[in-house]
């Protein structure tokens, strides 16, 4: 039982560590973190998408969450390293939970917000993700929303072989709300893909045949219509649009995607607006295509 205590202490240790972490850091885009022991110490990798906010002035930041980790978790010579996420952390469930909550607190709409977060997600290459925010997001009510493209795990040995999971938390004036993102990786293996070897051809040439999925298949994007356009709408003047646009609703198809209570709950558009909207978007897009 000793050896299971010693497991058990140890992994509760590494989860209080990296929720100070992401306290302590916040705002640097902390991506994840690694502790591996070695016979100097300590050492603690941590992935952060802007390094210079952890590392502060002339290093002073880091030898402050040095010695924090060292006096309240006992960790013995923790020896820090910082590591820039770059490229990928488009592909980094917990960065992009935290800048999707940065983009809530900041005014944005959930709908664009979330949309745009599976879009950048998607286009760095993910074999698929899955976005959740829940909260008051346009009523008195707690709601849940989600949004998701292409193939997703959600529970099993696969799902957490395959999935990158993050999480962070929103501060808005209605409340709270928690923010979850789900990332399958492009390089992801799962197990119902295969191969198949088919003889050598004329040139000597191995040839490999793959089983495409339709679930990997990307529908073609249509262009993106200007809300300027929404002037064209009977009863809609520019005071309207302007009010969208601040709100960081930019092009029609957003627009679309949002239902009566939703621009209602926009700041400067009532009732009757957003149901005159609803009504007749649908044959302004089929005009102005």
């Amino acid at each position: 039982m000793a050896g299971e205590r010693k497991f058990i202490r140890e992994n509760t240790n590494r989860i209080l560590i990296k929720e100070f972490l992401i306290k302590k850091i916040e705002g640097a885009g902390f991506g994840g973190m690694t502790i591996q022991r070695t016979p100097m110490g300590t050492r603690i990798n941590i992935l952060v998408e802007r390094p210079g906010m952890v590392i502060g002035k002339s290093g002073g930041k880091i030898k402050e969450i040095t010695n924090d980790i060292r006096e309240k978790f006992n960790v013995e010579n923790p020896q820090i390293e910082i590591q820039e996420a770059g490229s990928s952390a488009s592909l980094n469930a917990q960065i992009m939970a935290e800048k999707l909550a940065e983009a809530l607190e900041r005014g944005w709409h959930f709908r664009r917000a979330g949309h745009s977060t599976v879009r950048r997600i998607m286009n760095s290459g993910a074999k698929g993700c899955q976005v959740v925010i829940a909260g008051k997001l346009t009523g008195a009510r707690h709601r849940t929303e989600k949004f998701m493209e292409g193939h997703i795990k959600y529970c099993g040995e696969t799902a957490n072989e395959v999935m990158d999971r993050g999480f962070a938390v929103a501060k808005l004036k209605a409340g709270v709300l928690g923010i979850k993102v789900g990332i399958m990786k492009p390089d992801a293996k799962l197990p119902d893909e295969i191969s198949i070897n088919l003889p050598k051809g004329d040139k000597g040439e191995q040839k490999e045949v793959k089983e495409i999925k339709k679930s990997e298949v990307k529908p073609e994007r249509t262009t993106e219509t200007d809300i300027g356009k929404l002037t064209q709408m009977k009863g809609i003047g520019p005071s309207i649009v302007k009010k969208f646009k601040k709100a960081g609703i930019k092009t029609l198809e957003e627009l679309y995607e949002m239902d009566v209570n939703d621009l209602s709950a926009i700041d400067g558009v009532g009732g009757k607006t957003a149901e005159i909207i609803v009504k007749n978007l649908r044959k302004l897009l089929e005009e102005v295509a």
